[in-house]
């Protein structure tokens, strides 16, 4: 994923134009906490948002990439990027059933 021009709305700090990040196939990605909790407060306001005056890019792939030593060695890398996720909650809710609750179902599950 990179950033040309503009902001990118999914990482609101610190993702600057000529900024890049990378995800190896299989590894959890999206947007910053910050980002994602300003979203889910509005609920069902949320609705569709035209983005402008920003040009990102994004390619999606199977293959594992492979990192060159000079990439692993950038003095730009960011070694705290993880931190952008740091706080995120679930706001995914499990509604049992009936049967389940008969059942004995135990949410810790």
């Amino acid at each position: 994923m990179g950033l040309i021009h503009g902001g990118y709305e999914a990482k609101a700090d610190g993702f600057l134009p000529g900024g890049a990040s990378l995800h190896s196939c299989m590894t959890p990605h999206g947007p910053d906490t910050k980002t994602y909790e300003a979203t889910i407060a509005l609920g069902n306001e949320a609705g569709p948002q035209r983005i402008a005056d920003t040009m990102a890019f994004m390619f999606e792939s199977c293959l594992i990439p492979r990192i060159c030593p000079w990439a692993l060695e950038s003095p730009s890398i960011d070694p705290d990027y993880y931190q952008c996720w740091i706080g995120l909650k679930s706001h995914f809710t499990c509604e049992l059933t009936n049967r389940e609750l008969q059942n004995g179902y135990n949410q810790a599950n």
